[in-house]
């Protein structure tokens, strides 16, 4: 049985699957089934989403120095995106996950020599452990149409040969790089985790002016975390910076680390035309300062991260796989109030309490989705074992006609 999730630039076979006024198509390997329910990729309308991608060689082995399974992760990267007729200037958004900050030198050190002229907006995370022990993974998401793909500067902030863009402009779409609480204009960190909350989301509003946008066009955001007992400082700054019962789409996520001292980033999306955009939210979910259940835009819905929680009663049991049900029936919520399914469904992340619950995920996960697999990426977040939450997902969804 080849791993799917690990060696997904293996045999991989193109079934497109053409629903009446839209396009889903999937990038799947001849081996994909229910004990590893994911795919390298599914493109939607003309975006890709693209799996983690580790650092497997086809044959299964890894190499053995840092550098070079850097470079072959962004290799599985690159396979997955031309089976789609892409190459990395299609990328607008991209995260990268280490289990080491003293590794992020040596992955810059391969990134800037392998990602080409038009890099895509990134975020940069430790995270405790990924899939099959490996020290990378990377997923992305990409567009067919590069021509109307740019990049976004606010005055005044610097550039250079090796600066991640603020933001990547795709037609209507604006992904953002992590914003986090240094001022680029000084390069200083804030003083103070508080200061810093601040400081990153004025950037995240610099940039977005810069796209002539507002917050109000943002539809899902994603606060990494590297300290922790501070989510009520962050969530009681985060709501002054939104309308109340229509706030982005959020999952916020206690990693090990972040580049350049940070100890919070905001990783964004934004969609240009305020009338597509509407909060989704289910009637047994009570409206919030902080996140929507979800955010949908045209066709594509942005959901926030779910544990297993019972709505007005809070996490009941221990028992992993009750809690993966619960959280899949939270989603399936959000879900159904856009009217789609588990079948819309093309890009998820799973953050798993253990990496070892891996395995016993992939065997309930899978059941949901009945064949037709999203792109999906798992890692355990931090290293906190004793939190009541065994897992978290988040969804990304594309509505078809049916």
């Amino acid at each position: 049985m080849i791993d799917l999730h690990r060696r997904s630039s293996v045999f991989l076979l193109c079934v497109s699957l053409f629903v009446q006024g839209s396009t889903y198509q999937a990038a799947q390997s001849e081996q994909a089934s229910d004990r590893d329910p994911a795919t390298p990729s599914v493109l939607a309308n003309g975006t890709l989403y693209v799996s983690g991608q580790g650092s497997r060689k086809p044959d299964g082995s890894r190499p053995q120095e840092f550098p070079e399974q850097v470079n072959q992760a962004l290799h599985n990267v690159r396979a997955v995106l031309q089976s789609a007729g892409m190459d990395f200037e299609n990328v607008v958004w991209m995260n990268i996950y280490l289990t080491s900050t003293a590794d992020i030198a040596d992955m810059e050190n391969v990134y800037w020599k392998e990602i080409g002229a038009s890099p895509p907006a990134r975020t940069i995370l430790t995270v405790a452990a990924l899939p099959g022990g490996d020290r990378i993974e990377i997923n992305c998401i990409a567009v067919q149409d590069k021509a109307h793909r740019r990049a976004i500067w606010p005055q005044g902030w610097p550039k250079g040969p090796h600066s991640d863009p603020p933001a990547i402009e795709a037609g209507e779409m604006l992904y953002l790089s992590a914003q986090g609480g240094v001022d680029p204009r000084t390069g200083k960190l804030a003083p103070d985790f508080g200061s810093e909350v601040r400081q990153a989301l004025d950037n995240v509003s610099t940039v977005l002016q810069a796209a002539r946008l507002t917050m109000k066009h943002v539809v899902w955001v994603n606060p990494y975390m590297s300290a922790s007992g501070q989510y009520d400082v962050m969530g009681k700054i985060y709501a002054t910076y939104f309308e109340f019962g229509n706030t982005p789409g959020r999952g916020t996520i206690q990693v090990m680390g972040l580049p350049k001292g940070n100890h919070i980033v905001f990783s964004c999306i934004a969609g240009s035309d305020l009338r597509k955009r509407r909060a989704v939210r289910p009637r047994n979910m009570p409206p919030s300062p902080t996140a929507s259940p979800g955010v949908l835009y045209g066709d594509t819905l942005y959901l926030s991260a779910k544990d297993g929680f019972i709505p007005g009663q809070g996490i009941v049991t221990s028992d992993f796989d009750l809690q993966l049900r619960q959280s899949m029936r939270n989603l399936l919520d959000g879900l159904e109030e856009a009217n789609m399914d588990f079948s819309d469904v093309v890009f998820s992340t799973v953050y798993l309490r253990q990496i070892q619950d891996e395995d016993r995920m992939k065997a309930l996960y899978g059941k949901f989705f009945q064949g037709k697999y999203p792109a999906r990426t798992v890692l355990q977040q931090n290293l906190d074992t004793s939190n009541e939450a065994a897992e978290q997902i988040s969804f990304i969804a594309v509505k078809q006609k049916r």
